[in-house]
């Protein structure tokens, strides 16, 4: 059997997110049905204004439970170690050339 990114525990620490997620896709349908007729760039910015939150919460929220599973796994995420190198705009392994 496969072994799952995420155990039971990481999945309780994440049903946080499940709420707003869940809110912002009942939203999304909404401005669908109810703004289908009206004007395309209102309807389009209406669900730009929705769609990109939800995207930027549902990739936060696997990020976090990588992070947060490899360091129960470990002690250590490698992940977390990646994005911090990548906002720093540090290079891997540049402490190995000094």
């Amino acid at each position: 059997m496969s072994e799952r990114v995420f155990d039971r525990e990481t999945l309780l620490d994440l049903t946080v997110n499940a709420i707003p997620l869940g809110m912002l896709l009942f939203f999304v349908v909404l401005f669908a049905v109810v703004t289908a007729g009206s004007d395309p760039i209102a309807w389009a910015v209406s669900q730009a204004l929705l769609v990109v939150p939800f995207v930027v919460l549902a990739g936060t929220t696997y990020l976090t439970g990588r992070i947060i599973a490899e360091s129960q796994k470990t002690g250590h995420s490698e992940t977390a170690t990646a994005i911090a190198a990548f906002a720093t705009g540090e290079r891997p392994g540049a402490d190995d050339e000094e």
